[in-house]
């Protein structure tokens, strides 16, 4: 027992086979992994196409054969500044890879950078040979990151080398034991791979960049023979055309190919002869042959230049000919004309003689050789001078008003130094203290490229000028009244709408919450009020549609509905006066048309309530019938009839027209504007419709119009307005801006059940304090506020709280508004006096 546990003692001889089996076993596994290293770099290329997978995997094989924890692969090229530069194409470990792909690999520079590898590395690029380094100092000029950073323990650099040139470099690192130079032998074959592919793909880039280069080249220059001429040709000395190009193929006797490959006899026809005839004096000559000629096709009347001249040859002796066709129909015509026009010449200068005495228009030359000024004699007669007054620079200066010489003076400078034209509208005044307009003009003539002249007019324009500034005075005039009318109809409106909105929000307010018996005083406080935003809104749409401000609407309109709500919300005010007030509505009646709901109902509305306030007894009729109807297309007649008071025979044609009622006292009585059946005409025109009036005064008046609609193919169902819960905005923290303490009230009223914070500002300075001390959902603001309005504040709160919305409340509603709003992005615009609901609204959107 104790022998068997003794160890078993071999010969000196015997261990060293062993260790040598054992390196031979390692080497041979070392090869082996090497081998697969290669073949899994082909398979890799082949599969992928991917040069950088295939080196990225080539990389992990390197560090796991050579035992590396880190290490690159990477290409040298050349730098901007002609210093050669590293191209990194894979690197590791992984963190660090992805941290510089990051970092680095959009435009590959500086690239990777790990402690002392990039110093090493620029030895293995500047010696071209391996770089062993086992105990590497750290580079305190080196980028490391951190997170990231490893320290070096060893490096091994390998140039990669191809035909005695460096393409590349191998780089190795923190391989336990160091590096020795055994490796570098043991990683050849895959060294050479590596160039070789190194080289190959250097090869394959510079194909295509030549390749690419080579296709622009000729790209470029068959578009720029392309521009030269009509037609470029090119022929071989044996008469045979070899290319075309042609600008526009209608020119070409035959198409382009059908003529390369053919002689000229084939091509040119009864021109052969003579083109061939051009050849041979070209060939045995060498000079530029040129010819002109007409299209031998009698169905086109067209002239051509033609241009024949040697190309130098530098791959051959054979002579090559190159034949520039231009198409000068426009020049051979023009000399038509010329010879017209200087046959007519005289008789035009006769004429213009004439002309300058009917226009009051003189001609003046200077002639930059002799200095001498030429004056017609239409400026002399425009001066009230003498046929022998002395003509000068200065002298013609002078009949210029003091005020206006300066600038004519310093024109002719500009015309006489720097040859530029002037024409210019000043102020003249005669010898004999005559005061005119007149248009003075000047330009440069040139004779072979230099100025010989300077010529030009003057014309008398007093009675244009005069008429144009008593114009420019009458536009100023009228923009002024235009501007004075918009500004006060703004003052208006806000100043009316702005209680009206407070008495309209009460009333609302009470009617939620009011004793039986105060129903009356509301509907009474409710009529008068809308009656008075009626006779507002009149002033205001008439104002609109006079500046063209009107949009029309294009969406569904469920007709007999709008007939009928229309009729309900008059049949308390029919009923209060004892009348009747009903409906005929067609049956045949499309159910869905597209138009304008809003501006029908307001023709509607005005008829309606003018029918009511004119008859104290008897009935008002709604008719509704269609007239025709084509495809998607009818056109629907309307009609309001009653039987009131009637309209005079007189004044039937003038009640369409502003402030023009019946009687002078017809307003005391039934009150209204006189703008209501104005607005109803010009809404019905603006729709292409057409409204009249017939009427037996005493028995009543009939208003007929009719409009044309689209019929939509798909109907949208009605949807009932959306009711809000009480606590639908629940913590929504709001900031109103207001002024008026009644309005800031309303609104508080209005939304203490919804559930939402208010905090109030009473201008936008006051605001933008608020907004520095907390935040908020959103802001309610008014417009028109003391200190600080609420355009100018607008652009503050944007910048101190730029994800609140906003919602504009004004009783300002002219068209600019709008404009104005748009233009600091806030679209939300609720015009006073509003709904509590389209309040609601605005602001649900936003809770949502």
């Amino acid at each position: 027992m104790l022998a068997s546990t003794l160890p078993v003692l071999l010969p000196q001889a015997a261990v060293e086979d062993i260790t040598e089996i054992s390196a031979l076993k390692a080497r041979l596994q070392q090869l082996s992994g090497i081998m697969g290293v290669l073949a899994e770099m082909h398979q890799t290329l082949a599969l992928h196409k991917n040069l950088q997978l295939t080196l990225e995997h080539f990389l992990q094989n390197l560090l796991t054969i050579t035992g590396s924890e880190t290490g690159f692969v990477g290409e040298i090229t050349t730098s901007y500044q002609y210093l050669p530069k590293l191209i990194l194409h894979a690197a590791a470990p992984a963190a660090y890879l992805q941290e510089m792909k990051r970092r680095y690999f959009k435009d590959q520079e500086p690239g990777l950078q790990f402690l002392n590898m990039d110093t090493l590395t620029k030895a293995v690029i500047q010696t071209a040979a391996p770089v062993i380094n086992n105990n590497p100092e750290p580079d305190e000029t080196s980028v490391s990151y951190p997170d990231l950073s490893i320290s070096l323990t060893s490096y091994l650099g390998i140039p990669i080398i191809y035909n005695h040139k460096i393409l590349g470099v191998i780089g190795l690192g923190n391989k336990p034991g160091g590096y020795c130079t055994s490796i570098i032998d043991t990683l050849q074959p895959l060294i050479q791979s590596y160039a070789l592919l190194l080289f190959a793909n250097n090869q394959e880039r510079d194909r295509n960049r030549a390749e690419k280069a080579n296709q622009q080249t000729r790209a470029d220059l068959d578009a720029l023979i392309g521009t030269l001429d009509d037609i470029v040709m090119e022929m071989n000395e044996y008469k045979i055309f070899t290319k075309v190009w042609c600008n526009n193929d209608c020119l070409l006797f035959h198409p382009k190919e059908q003529i390369v490959g053919r002689s000229m006899t084939e091509v040119l026809g009864p021109l052969a002869p003579v083109f061939d005839n051009l050849t041979d004096i070209l060939l045995r000559t060498g000079e530029t042959q040129e010819y002109e000629y007409r299209d031998i096709r009698q169905e086109i009347n067209n002239w051509y230049g033609m241009k024949m001249s040697l190309l130098k040859n530098h791959n051959g002796p054979n002579k090559r000919i190159l034949i520039m066709i231009k198409n000068i129909t426009s020049r051979k015509r023009d000399e038509i004309a010329l010879r017209q026009t200087k046959a007519e010449l005289e008789r035009n200068l006769h004429l213009l003689n004439i002309s300058q005495q009917m226009g009051a228009i003189g001609g003046w030359e200077f002639n930059t050789a002799t200095s001498e000024i030429f004056w017609t004699k239409q400026i002399f007669e425009l001066r009230e001078v003498p046929a022998d007054y002395p003509v000068t620079l200065q002298s013609a200066a002078s009949f210029y008003h003091p005020d206006d010489r300066p600038v004519f003076e310093e024109a002719r400078r500009q015309l006489l130094e720097n040859q530029k034209p002037y024409c210019l509208e000043l102020r003249h005044i005669s010898a004999k203290g005559t005061p005119t307009w007149v248009k003075t003009m000047g330009i440069p003539v040139f004779t072979n490229g230099q100025v010989t002249h300077f010529r030009g007019i003057i014309m008398d324009i007093t009675n244009q000028k005069v008429t144009e500034l008593e114009l420019l005075k009458a536009k100023e005039s009228a923009e002024k009244a235009a501007q004075a009318r918009s500004e006060f109809l703004s003052v208006m409106s806000h100043e009316i709408r702005t209680p009206l909105n407070a008495i309209i929000g009460i009333a609302g307010i009470l009617e939620d919450n009011h004793l039986p018996e105060n129903t009356e005083v509301i509907q009474s406080l409710q009529f008068s009020s809308k009656h008075l935003l009626g006779l507002i809104n009149d002033i205001l749409d008439f104002n609109k549609i006079e500046a063209g401000k009107i949009e029309l609407e294009h969406i569904p309109i469920h007709l007999p509905d709008l007939i009928h709500s229309i009729a309900s919300n008059y049949q308390p005010l029919a009923k209060a006066k004892g009348i009747k007030l009903y409906t005929a509505v067609d049956h045949d009646l499309p159910q869905n048309i597209l138009g304008d709901p809003v501006r029908l109902g307001q023709i509607l509305n005005n008829l309606i309530n003018n029918a009511i306030k004119f008859t104290q007894k008897g009935s008002v009729c709604i008719e509704v019938h269609q007239e025709d109807c084509h495809g998607n297309r009818t056109h629907i007649g309307f009609a309001v009839r009653d039987t009131g008071i009637g309209i005079p025979p007189e004044i039937q044609d003038k009640v369409f027209e502003t402030f023009v009622q019946a009687e002078a006292a017809t307003t005391r009585r039934h009150g209204g504007t006189g703008l209501g059946l104005a607005i109803t005409k010009k809404l019905v025109e603006i729709q292409r419709g057409h409204i009249h009036v017939e009427s037996t005064p005493g028995k009543g008046s009939t208003f007929h119009f009719t409009l044309g609609f689209d019929i939509p193919v798909l109907h949208k169902k009605q949807h009932t307005p959306k009711q809000y819960p009480a606590g639908f905005l629940d913590n929504m923290n709001l900031l109103v801006v207001e002024d008026n303490v009644i309005n800031v009230r309303i609104i508080e009223m209005q939304l203490k059940k919804s559930g939402a914070r208010i905090t109030t500002a009473t201008n936008g300075k006051q605001a933008l304090e608020r907004l520095k001390e907390q935040h908020f959902d959103g802001i309610i603001l008014d417009l028109h506020m003391p200190e600080m309005n609420g355009y100018e504040a607008i652009p503050h709160i944007k910048m101190i709280q730029p994800d609140a919305f906003i919602i504009v409340l004004t009783a300002d509603i002219m068209p600019d508004v709008r404009e104005k709003l748009a233009i600091l992005h806030v679209t939300d615009l609720l015009p006073k006096p509003y709904a509590a609901a389209d309040l609601f609204k605005a602001l649900a959107k936003y809770y949502e």
